[in-house]
């Protein structure tokens, strides 16, 4: 288990020696996250990963995220305004979950009334990432896996023409020319983009909320200076990270702090402890929007950065700028809110809040 943020960074960029692969688990018996019955983008290493991260580039251009930036700027809208009118919400629930839902479902070029379909296959599949995942949830997230493969399959088949540069139309061109991706991969792909981009923007857009109401001079900052919204959302992500756990699997022998880790043996990145290290971080544990320093390590380093951390930003930029614009009145309810089961990701079940313009 790696814990410091320099220990954390050099062993995701060093894709050599640390493997992305379940398949090195062959050589080991250490407890290590149930992998997915599919090798995705995010369980392979170089070569693959470099072939299928060019594809999944195509989806993530700037001309894309330009397109989707009057979708997001909409949402964020339409959400705030209607947390103005109710007044008390949850804010995980009806602000933080339809944002990324939304703009997922305007990203894959898919109707928004497929939304509760895919709150339910999102939730069901995350939990195969679980250290804690019970056996009956694994088996319900590779029903789920199963579903949502037929899904985006049958999608691919009927896009292979289309000219529109949604994610499924991009990737099926790709597939149907044979141009780095077979069907099977820009499946797999699709569902790690759909899941992941609803699962860690819900959560980034849920935590930094709370860590604005808790700190309300930090709150009062980002409305005198909204054009610091992007330093406050790595801060965010920083000081309560969305993912708090990343996973490797040692390639070879490496000694780090005096301590071997053997060929085939788990390792556990721990992001969310990495991104309180006192020594990497000054005043680690306070939330500070005008922190300068090292990048926190919420989106990955290395080949396997997140490819969509560029779309999160904007969603929650977009989302924090309406929000303290159009409330003046953001608190906690007397409900405490309280953060969901989970050894990987890290977010809110809710967020009642009190909101009045």
């Amino acid at each position: 288990m790696l814990t410091r943020y320099e220990d954390v960074l050099a062993a995701a960029k060093d894709h050599e020696r640390f493997s992305n692969d379940p398949r090195w688990r062959e050589a080991t018996r250490s407890v290590l996250t149930p992998a997915p019955d599919d090798y995705s983008i995010l369980l392979v290493d170089p070569p693959e990963h470099t072939r299928l991260r060019k594809c999944a580039a195509r989806a993530f251009t700037k001309a894309r995220l330009k397109a989707l930036n009057g979708t997001v700027a909409r949402t964020a809208a339409e959400l705030i305004d209607r947390a103005v009118r109710r007044r008390t919400i949850d804010w995980i629930a009806e602000v933080a979950e339809p944002l990324a839902m939304r703009v997922m479902l305007a990203m894959m070029g898919l109707p928004g009334d497929e939304h509760r379909r895919w709150e339910s296959w999102s939730r069901r599949r995350a939990r195969l990432l679980e250290l804690i995942a019970t056996r009956r949830q694994r088996r319900t997230a590779h029903i789920a896996g199963s579903e949502i493969r037929r899904y985006f399959m049958s999608l691919l088949r009927e896009r292979t023409q289309s000219h529109e540069d949604d994610a499924i139309s991009t990737l099926a061109r790709l597939a149907a020319a044979g141009e780095g991706i077979s069907m099977v991969e820009a499946c797999d792909m699709l569902s790690v983009l759909m899941i992941a981009g609803n699962e860690t923007t819900t959560h980034l857009v849920g935590n930094g909320m709370l860590a604005l109401v808790r700190n309300p001079a930090q709150m009062r900052r980002l409305r005198e200076e909204p054009d610091r919204v992007r330093d406050a959302i790595n801060e965010m992500l920083r000081f309560d990270s969305p993912v708090q756990t990343d996973f490797r699997i040692a390639k070879a022998d490496v000694n780090v702090r005096g301590r071997k880790i053997a060929t085939g043996d788990g390792v556990i990145l721990l992001t969310g402890s990495a991104n309180r290290d006192e020594a990497a971080f000054e005043n680690a544990d306070t939330f500070d929007i005008t922190r300068r320093g090292p990048r926190h390590a919420s989106f990955g380093h290395g080949v396997h950065q997140c490819i969509g951390a560029e779309l999160a930003r904007m969603e929650a930029s977009a989302i924090f700028t309406e929000a303290l614009g159009a409330l003046g009145t953001i608190e906690l309810t007397a409900r405490e809110p309280y953060y969901r089961t989970s050894t990987v990701i890290r977010g809110l079940a809710e967020l009642p809040l009190h909101v009045a313009a």
